[in-house]
């Protein structure tokens, strides 16, 4: 489809790194209406209250999605029942991206053997976070402090020397006591090796634009839709051809934003969605009016006017990972996490690289 193609060019601020265009590997899901059809194709999920599992309260669809970090437009979409891992079905959308072009962005959910190796051979680049619990086998430490590790399929291929496949590890942590988890180790692994084309500090730093696809599905369910159960359809074709649309919806809107930040020389991201939303809504009944003739003038105007909803420059604001109600892994909101201390330095200045 026209609107699910890779957008960004050269011309577009913020999209690459070194000449590679940032994708970003993630998923969400969607809440829909509790009809039978619905719970029988997606399925719910159960949690454990007073000593048995209790399903949750509606169906759930799974969304996987490879998203272009730099004009936040969807360039492939999976649709999945809630309970599918997201790991399985990651190395589809990675068989999309770009070979020697993109580099893609994930969480430490989606670290595997399986994953790394088809990055590798199929000549792909991914930088994702690694749990504490991985172990690597050290081959060379590098310049600025990362080191090339070769990883294995299982303990049985480690112990034979086969069919291992090398990556670069980055371990590191923060200096300033203000910002969360300071201390603490954090490690990315990569397929770019080179550490003097891709210094690790300028890997880390760029690793936290996978947070851009938290932004877009703020955009998605806060903005676009606006309400509790986001999807409306009583069956499962429906809920399929509903999300296709939202989700084609949000692409042409983010393309008018990329064409109007490309007009006034902005990084797409500085655009306000809602504003662009807002525009495109009051723009829809001139342009249905209008004469052939006068399309180019009011598709002009349009742009003109999406290119004037500029936001406020992103401060480096911090919150603790914390939760109002306790029914996860991070600690229960407390009084003195409501105005948390802030960081003295930028994040750039506060990453230590280990060795």
């Amino acid at each position: 489809m026209a609107v699910s193609r890779p957008l960004a060019r050269r011309t577009t601020r913020g999209a690459f790194y070194r000449g590679l265009c940032l994708m970003i590997v993630d998923s969400q899901k969607l809440l829909l209406p509790d009809t039978p059809a619905n719970r029988k194709a997606f399925g719910k999920h159960t949690t454990r209250r007073f000593g048995r599992m209790v399903p949750a309260g509606y169906p759930q669809v799974h969304l996987m999605r490879l998203l272009e970090a730099g004009t936040h437009l969807t360039v492939e979409l999976l649709v999945k029942p809630c309970k599918k891992h997201e790991y399985l079905l990651a190395g589809a959308l990675m068989h999309k991206a770009r070979s020697l072009l993109d580099l893609i962005l994930w969480d430490c959910g989606f670290y595997g053997y399986s994953l790394l190796r088809q990055a590798i051979d199929t000549s792909r680049y991914v930088l994702g976070r690694v749990s504490s619990t991985v172990v690597f086998e050290a081959v060379q430490t590098l310049p600025d402090g990362s080191f090339l590790a070769r990883i294995y399929p299982s303990w049985q291929a480690r112990r034979r020397g086969r069919d291992g496949r090398i990556v670069r590890v980055i371990s590191y942590s923060f200096k300033d006591p203000n910002r969360p988890d300071h201390g603490q180790r954090h490690r990315l692994v990569t397929t770019l090796l080179d550490a003097r084309k891709y210094p690790a500090r300028e890997l880390v730093v760029l690793y936290h634009q996978r947070w851009e696809i938290e932004i877009d599905n703020d955009e998605i369910t806060t903005h676009q839709l606006h309400r509790h159960v986001e999807l409306r359809s009583g069956t499962p074709v429906n809920i399929v051809q509903e999300i296709y649309g939202i989700f084609l919806a949000h692409n042409t809107i983010r393309t008018l934003m990329h064409e109007a930040a490309l007009r006034v020389d902005r990084d797409p991201r500085t655009l306000s969605f809602i504003h662009a939303v807002r525009v495109i809504k009051d723009a829809i009944p001139l342009l249905r009016a209008a004469g052939s003739k006068q399309l180019p003038k009011l598709y002009d105007g349009l742009l003109a006017q999406i290119g004037r909803g500029i936001l406020p420059p992103r401060d480096g604001r911090i919150n603790p990972r914390v939760v109002k109600i306790k029914m996860s892994n991070y600690k229960k909101k407390r009084p003195e996490d409501l105005s948390p201390p802030q960081p003295s330095v930028a994040f750039q200045e506060d990453i230590v690289i280990l060795k």
